[in-house]
């Protein structure tokens, strides 16, 4: 029999096999602690984007986090709008900072 260690180990390995086509449905909903029905769900009415990245499965365990918090699925998609939104924006500020030329003295 494996230890943990050694299938978390496989595990691991094989995801990262994985993350260039996606990852599978039940291995996210595994992962984020949700129903891989409602993983499904939410990637059919764009929620969540397909294929789904580490980066999906962060925005499914945000949104595990908004509902158990009492937000309905319309506020949810409006948070996590504003929130990709806002670091858009961070990103546009740290380019414009990287062309600003320091001043001659």
């Amino acid at each position: 029999m494996r230890s943990r260690t050694e299938l978390a180990t496989k595990l691991n390995t094989q995801l990262a096999a994985v993350e260039d086509t996606g990852i599978a449905i039940h291995i996210a909903a595994c992962r984020c602690g949700l129903d891989a029905q409602l993983v499904r769900y939410y990637v059919d009415i764009g929620v969540v984007s397909w294929p789904l990245t580490e980066a999906g499965l962060a925005e499914l365990r945000r949104i595990r986090r908004l509902i158990g918090l009492g937000v309905n699925l319309a506020g949810v998609e409006i948070i996590l709008r504003m929130r990709r939104r806002i670091e858009e924006l961070l990103q546009e500020v740290e380019y414009l900072r990287g062309m600003s030329v320091a001043p001659e003295r």
